[in-house]
C-alpha cells in the first residue's frame, strides 16, 4: 500500500490545535470541542428555516435489539431533534448522527455541516441530540438512533418528506450509530433508510489495523484517545470486542442493508476499519462506495474553514443523494 502522508492543510491545522492533553477529562473535553467548533467550521449559511424539535419521552418504547434485549420507557427519554429545511417543497431527509466518540459533540458544534448538507443534498436534515457518554452508556446512543429514525419516517407526511427518500448519516461514531440503528431496524422487519452515508466511521471495536498503528499519534485522533472513548461508551460491559453492535466492520448480518457511502480520511487511525466495513459490506450484498480523500484528519468534513476537502466531501455527498433518488 502506498505511503500516506499529510496533506498541507492537514499540517497547518495540527500547527494551530493545542497539544493534546496528559488526561482525557469529560468537561475539558466538552469545553475544548465548542471552542474548537467556533472558529474550524466556517461561515454559517441561512436556511429557509432551523427549529429544534422534542422527540417525546416513552416514544417506541418496546424496541428491541438484533439479540432480543428489549427497551422500555425509563430507556426511552425526551431526546433533541434540530430540523433543517433548506427550502419548501425539499422531500429529501438527511437524519445525523454527530461524532465525537460518543462523549462530546452537540446540536451546535454540527450546525454548520448539518447546514451545508441541507442546501447541497437539497434535503431536510435532523440532527439528532442522543444521549452521551459516559453519562449515558451503550446501548443508549443506539436506542436514541433508532427512535429518531422511526420518528422521521412516521412523521414524513408532516414534514413533507417522502418516505422513500430518507437517508442516515454520520461521522466517527455517529457512522457506528447509522450503521448499527441500520442493523436494528432491518432485524426489527421496520423500514429502512434509502441509504447511509457513513464519514469515517468507527467499526472495530479491536483497533488493531494497519492505519491505527501508523497513525496513533500526531495525527488529531489518537489510539489513546479511541480507547479512552470506548472506555466510555462501554463502562464495565463485558461484552465481546467482536460483538455487532461494537464492531459492525465483523457483522455478518449486513444483507439487506441499503447502499453506501463510506468516506475516509488518508490519515486516520480508522481508515482501515471504515474501508474494510465497505468491503463486508459489498460481499454481503449491501454494496458500498468507498471515497478516501488523500492526507486528511479524522474529523476533517467539520472543518471547513482550512480544509477544502471539507466542502468536496459535502458534494460527494449530494451526488450520491441524487444518484439514491
Amino acid at each position: 500500500m502506498r505511503e500516506e502522508s499529510l496533506h498541507p492543510q492537514s499540517v497547518e491545522l495540527l500547527a494551530r490545535l493545542p497539544a493534546p492533553p496528559a488526561e482525557f477529562i469529560v468537561p475539558d473535553l466538552r469545553a475544548g470541542h465548542t471552542a474548537l467548533s467556533q472558529w474550524i467550521c466556517g461561515p454559517t449559511p441561512e436556511l429557509a428555516k432551523v427549529v429544534d424539535l422534542s422527540l417525546p419521552a416513552g416514544r417506541y418504547a418496546g424496541l428491541a435489539s438484533p439479540d432480543g434485549g428489549r427497551y422500555g420507557e425509563p430507556d426511552c427519554p425526551a431526546i433533541g431533534v434540530r430540523h433543517y429545511l433548506p427550502r419548501e417543497g425539499a422531500s429529501r431527509a438527511i437524519v445525523y448522527l454527530h461524532g465525537g466518540g460518543w462523549v462530546l459533540g452537540t446540536l451546535d458544534s454540527y450546525d454548520v455541516l448539518c447546514r451545508q448538507l441541507a442546501l447541497a443534498c437539497d434535503a431536510q436534515v435532523f440532527a439528532v441530540d442522543y444521549r452521551l457518554s459516559p453519562e449515558c452508556r451503550f446501548p443508549g446512543a443506539i436506542v436514541d438512533t433508532v427512535r429518531a429514525l422511526r420518528f422521521v419516517r412516521d412523521e414524513a407526511a408532516g414534514f413533507g418528506i417522502d418516505p422513500a427518500r430518507i437517508i442516515v448519516a454520520g461521522d466517527s461514531a455517529g457512522g457506528h450509530l447509522s450503521l448499527t440503528a441500520a442493523r436494528w431496524l432491518k432485524a426489527a422487519g421496520a423500514p429502512l433508510p434509502a441509504g447511509m452515508v457513513l464519514i469515517y466511521p468507527v467499526a472495530d471495536r479491536r483497533l488493531g489495523t494497519e492505519s491505527a498503528q501508523r497513525f496513533s499519534e500526531g495525527c488529531y485522533l489518537t489510539l489513546r484517545q479511541m480507547q479512552w472513548y470506548w472506555d466510555q461508551f462501554l463502562g464495565n460491559d463485558p461484552i465481546d470486542p467482536t460483538h455487532p453492535d461494537l464492531s459492525p466492520g465483523l457483522a455478518d448480518d449486513l444483507a439487506g442493508l441499503p447502499p453506501s457511502l463510506v468516506i475516509t480520511a488518508g490519515c486516520d487511525i480508522l481508515r482501515d476499519e471504515g474501508e474494510a466495513l465497505a468491503a463486508r459490506l459489498s460481499v454481503q450484498g449491501a454494496p458500498a462506495e468507498v471515497m478516501r480523500m488523500p492526507g486528511m484528519l479524522h474529523g476533517f468534513i467539520r472543518f471547513g474553514a482550512l480544509i477544502d476537502d471539507a466542502g468536496r466531501a459535502v458534494a460527494a455527498i449530494a451526488d450520491t443523494c441524487r444518484r439514491w433518488g
